[in-house]
């Protein structure tokens, strides 16, 4: 985290205020579609999904850390009519496996992820690098809005440099944090992402021996707005955003292709007491 800009007068140090006595659940609605990018080809709606998760503190340290539990509660997609039923049928089974997984999370006071794991009893469903499983654990890296260490105010800004493992992929992510309003324990943040990655052997389907994988290259971009209040975990955000992948890939006894893939996502996460 670096401040780029502490912002206008009055300015003062944002800290979270965790109870223990203050249960949440945080629900995601994802909505994504998929296209090659090439010219006339068309966009494909794929099924949204929705996921309900309940948070319960355990313990706060001297310094403000917070351990608490979670555990997805729910978990379902909306068929639409026009996604490919197989690829509706394989969301759907990727849904159905995170539709009990649990495991606890360590945050600070400043809203930053110390640690996020799984409870290995409840992913037996889920296979490892999962999507919806690896956007579960994203989703709670980032719960809380981060919040810079210096004094802000008003019109501050803030960066945040973060490395990530996603689905055998290593990638950087890079946030710039605007703070456009703050009243009391409650502020307003646009949040603008980019995601890069450095060509990259990927891991190849176990059922494909034989069988190699590359990322040649990936770009992210996205807008978020996070409403966040400093007594509560869950912050109510929305992102919109595009990826554009270039894989390429050769099976025992078959030529290297190369396929261009570009994601538009769309993320509601919202925060409520239990």
């Amino acid at each position: 985290m670096k401040l780029l800009d502490a912002g206008q007068s009055p300015r003062r140090k944002l800290r979270y205020a965790w109870h223990l006595d203050q249960k949440e659940q945080l629900a995601m609605d994802l909505r994504t579609a998929a296209s090659t990018g090439a010219p006339g080809t068309s966009e494909v709606p794929l099924p949204s999904v929705h996921i309900a998760v309940d948070i319960d503190p355990k313990s706060v340290t001297a310094d403000g850390e917070l351990r608490y539990a979670w555990r997805v509660i729910s978990a379902r997609t909306d068929a639409r009519d026009d996604t490919p039923s197989d690829v509706t049928e394989g969301m759907r089974a990727e849904v159905a496996g995170i539709a009990r997984l649990s495991g606890s999370a360590l945050v600070t006071s400043r809203g930053l992820a110390r640690e996020v794991t799984v409870d290995p009893n409840s992913s037996v469903d889920a296979v490892p690098g999962d999507q919806m499983a690896e956007q579960i654990l994203q989703t709670l890296r980032d719960v809380a809005a981060p919040l810079p260490d210096e004094e802000v105010g008003v019109g501050a800004r803030w960066r945040k440099l973060s490395q990530l493992d996603e689905r055998d992929a290593r990638v950087t992510q890079t946030e710039t944090f605007r703070l456009v309003d703050l009243q009391g324990d409650r502020g307003t943040l646009d949040d603008t992402l980019a995601q890069t990655a450095p060509p990259q052997a990927l891991r190849a389907p176990a059922a494909s021996p034989g069988a190699h994988a590359r990322m040649e290259s990936m770009l992210a971009s996205g807008e978020a707005k996070m409403r966040f209040d400093v007594s509560r975990l869950v912050s109510q955000t929305t992102f919109d955003g595009t990826t554009t992948m270039v894989l390429s890939g050769e099976s025992r006894g078959d030529s290297a292709r190369t396929m261009r893939m570009v994601m538009r996502v769309f993320i509601a996460i919202s925060g409520s007491r239990r």
